[in-house]
């Protein structure tokens, strides 16, 4: 199995949200994302004080416009497979 790596030059939120866009989480944080894209708003309260970076991130990738678009050119090509020892 191969470990994702990225720069410095993204935040942990923006490199959640990639991952999660590209199926590249585990499966535990990838069911949290899901859960956080389909909670209802008093849910979502709840999510956010376990997760608060993940939610700011969700929001902004659901709600910001140009923010995803932003995220990929800023991640494009910067990050690289290294095999685990």
């Amino acid at each position: 199995m191969n470990t994702l790596v990225f720069p410095k030059v993204i935040t942990e939120g923006e490199q959640v949200i990639y991952e999660w866009q590209y199926n590249l989480d585990g499966s535990f944080r990838h069911s949290l994302m899901t859960a956080i894209s389909l909670a209802d708003e008093d849910n979502l309260e709840l999510l956010r004080k376990g997760f608060p970076v993940y939610v700011r991130a969700y929001e902004r990738f659901a709600y910001e416009s140009g923010w995803w678009e932003a995220v990929q050119r800023k991640v494009g090509g910067l990050h690289e497979y290294i095999p685990n020892s």
